[in-house]
């Protein structure tokens, strides 16, 4: 603290200064002229610098740029990225992003607490604040719709609490208990009541049902469905979470109605949830969010402040971030335009990482347990004839079928006729009604979900992945049964992945050896391997803007209407099994 003091005041020299830049004041809502002093990992001064400067210390030029706190982002699932966390940093610190606040869902699903342990270890040493909720839906369903890789209990809550970079709870998106007051998900609530927040998931509720879950403690939400339902949450006090991800874009709805009606944007937040690395490498992150609310219409400072010092206050690490200020953590960004948040230099933690686009900093690979390596346990691999569906019907059955439609997580109940040979109901591609599977991973049980699909247009060949919500079982479309078994068994080879099969071959693939759900390998190897996939079905006759995006959310069986599971044909509105042939 002396030498932070004694550098303010001159008399110990700054090691490093921005000198002559447009501060983006995020406390006053102003841009303020003026230098930007910092020592050690603080900034100790704001305004004239110039008794600061000695020999040693660095200068880096701002005339011309703007200076903005770190970026936040609020609400992320790094494993929708697919690459580690590691890569995660190299891949978002270019464009400004200090700080994020990470729920491990899909890891937790796969490893419980040891995988969050995992990457909790990994995170520890990377120039990126890490802040890290613990998930409170694992599993994300009843125990008798599907079975995950592991639970996450009160126990193991209360056992994570003190770690460090645990900072909260994730988001509860078991709404119905709540409001059904079912004790284990308030038992949860309960646990992480001296957390520093907690994260919603409440899409649709309104009026009493709105009021009675957030009175338990829950402080946000990022699932809202219209810019109505936005504003009621803004007016009881709820940290809106505007998300413009790859899956899922809510932002030009969502903040809509808070510029025409001229609302306090101090509890509105900037996430993306689910960011694909093609967007990540091309869009960028936050950058990306502050530059679509200003096409949208928002004043570019309100914009900043949603990024920057909106969820510092929500996280409650005000006191160390979210602004340029005196005694903060030297999270600091500088950017070419204002508008178009073009970021040039980052700087975390006093250390210049980014400067004029280029790494300063080499941020070495991390060693990953053979345990996270190796997570595919499927026993004895299924036969051909595992996959097929039996009838007693001798030309034609009657089935139930998955509808698939583009951009959307909805599935409709619908129906198809297909016809039957020696009591096998074939799938039909020229109807585009397909097999679809799922095959338990985590246990070795031998269960194998089976049923029919319609929307992905495949001609030929079979499609499979262990990225599967939430559960994040092997999820596989195809044609027939001879390369469904093909692609189940790359995907046992591989220990995760995606693969696409046709004719018995392996026409391209993805190894995602981190739990099944990320790459340890380069995010622009991965955008490579992902375009040859997506090449590949394309050829196939897919015509899907997103296919593996759709299939990974076909067996999460608590978005309606129909899912499957390795437990079977999922009817989500009655939330039991179904059967498939009518």
């Amino acid at each position: 603290m002396e030498e932070i003091i004694k550098t303010a005041l001159g008399e110990i020299k700054a090691d490093i200064v921005i000198k002559d830049t447009n501060i983006i004041n995020v406390c006053t809502g102003e841009i303020e002229p003026g230098d930007i002093a910092v020592k050690s990992n603080k900034i100790v001064l704001v305004g004239d610098s110039s008794h600061t400067v000695g020999e040693r210390t660095r200068i880096i030029e701002g005339r011309d740029k703007f200076a903005a706190p770190g970026f936040f982002d609020s609400h992320i699932h790094v494993e929708s990225s697919e690459i580690t966390i590691t890569e995660f940093t190299r891949a978002c610190l270019p464009h400004g992003t200090t700080s994020i606040i990470w729920d491990p869902h899909e890891i937790a699903n796969v490893r419980g607490i040891r995988g969050i342990r995992e990457i909790l270890a990994e995170s520890r040493n990377l120039p990126l604040n890490i802040f890290v909720m613990i998930p409170s839906c694992v599993p994300a369903a009843s125990p008798k719709l599907g079975s995950s890789g592991a639970v996450i209990s009160v126990e193991d809550i209360l056992a994570l609490a003190g770690e460090k970079g645990v900072m909260g709870l994730g988001e509860v998106m078991n709404f119905p208990g709540v409001l059904s007051c079912d004790n284990e998900v308030l038992a949860k609530i309960k646990a992480a009541e001296g957390f520093r927040a907690i994260d919603g998931h409440a899409p649709g509720l309104r009026a009493e049902k709105l009021c009675a879950y957030f009175s338990t403690g829950i402080r946000s939400d990022h699932e809202s469905v219209s810019g109505e339902e936005g504003v009621e949450k803004l007016r009881r006090g709820v940290f809106l979470m505007i998300r413009e991800g790859s899956a899922s874009k809510n932002l030009a709805s969502l903040i809509k109605p808070v510029i025409e009606m001229g609302l306090d944007t101090r509890n509105c937040l900037l996430v993306t949830d689910d960011k694909s690395p093609e967007n990540l490498k091309v869009e960028g992150e936050v950058d990306f969010l502050i530059r679509r609310c200003i096409e949208e219409g928002l004043e570019p400072m309100k914009a900043y402040q949603m990024a920057t010092l909106n969820p510092a206050c929500y996280l409650g690490v005000d006191n160390r971030l979210g602004s340029i200020s005196p005694g903060k953590n030297a999270d600091l960004v500088l950017l070419e335009d204002l508008e178009k948040v073009k970021v040039v230099t980052t700087i975390v933690s006093g250390v210049p990482v980014v400067v004029n686009g280029n790494f300063e900093v080499n941020i070495p690979d991390y060693d990953y347990p053979s345990e996270i390596q190796k997570s595919v346990n499927v026993g004895k691999m299924p036969e051909p004839d595992k996959f097929l569906i039996k009838t007693q019907k001798k030309e034609n059955q009657k089935v139930k079928v998955i509808g698939v439609s583009e951009g959307s997580l909805l599935t409709s109940s619908e129906t198809g006729q297909l016809k039957v040979e020696k009591g096998k109901v074939l799938p039909d591609p020229q109807k585009d009604i397909l097999q679809i599977a799922v095959v338990e991973r985590h246990h070795a049980s031998g269960e194998i979900g089976k049923g029919f699909v319609r929307g992905f247009g495949l001609k030929e060949g079979s499609i499979a992945s262990t990225v599967a919500h939430d559960s994040h079982n092997i999820i596989i479309v195809g044609t027939n049964w001879n390369d469904m078994t093909k692609a189940v068994s790359e995907i046992f080879e591989m220990q995760g992945g995606i693969v696409v099969v046709n004719k018995g071959k392996i026409i391209a693939h993805l190894p995602l050896n981190f739990a099944g759900l990320m790459s340890t390998e380069s995010i622009e190897r991965v955008i490579e391997k992902r375009k040859e996939l997506k090449k590949a079905v394309r050829e196939m006759g897919c015509e899907l803007e997103s296919p593996f995006m759709a299939l990974s959310f076909l067996s999460l069986p608590v978005i309606p209407e129909l899912k499957i599971t390795e437990k079977g044909l999922i009817d989500v509105i009655n939330q039991e099994v179904t059967n498939v042939l009518v």
